[in-house]
């Protein structure tokens, strides 16, 4: 592999995340009915879960949508392959 695909490859942007927000409505629904039913503390632990779950899923879309805006700002020297932040490239 030449060198030009080696650092087309290893300075591509990152993968957009998509958040599933299906499980943790899923899990709450879930919650929700155990409560109705009356199993409290099965419908407190579901519904803890779901939040949970909900919570990680932002932080890593978060995590994402940060990884792909530091991408877009950032500049790659083509001679070698050194990434800075436009804002360092700018200012020289």
């Amino acid at each position: 592999m030449s060198q030009d695909a080696e650092a087309k490859k290893l300075h591509a942007p990152p993968p957009e995340y998509a958040v599933q927000w299906l499980l943790p409505a899923g899990i709450g629904a879930l919650g929700v009915v155990a409560f109705v039913t009356g199993a409290i503390a099965a419908g407190i632990v579901l519904l803890i879960g779901a939040a949970g779950i909900g919570y990680w899923l932002s932080r890593r879309a978060q995590a994402a949508e940060d990884a792909r805006a530091r991408w877009e700002r950032s500049l790659i020297c083509k001679q070698c392959t050194a990434v800075f932040p436009r804002e360092d490239a700018v200012a020289v």
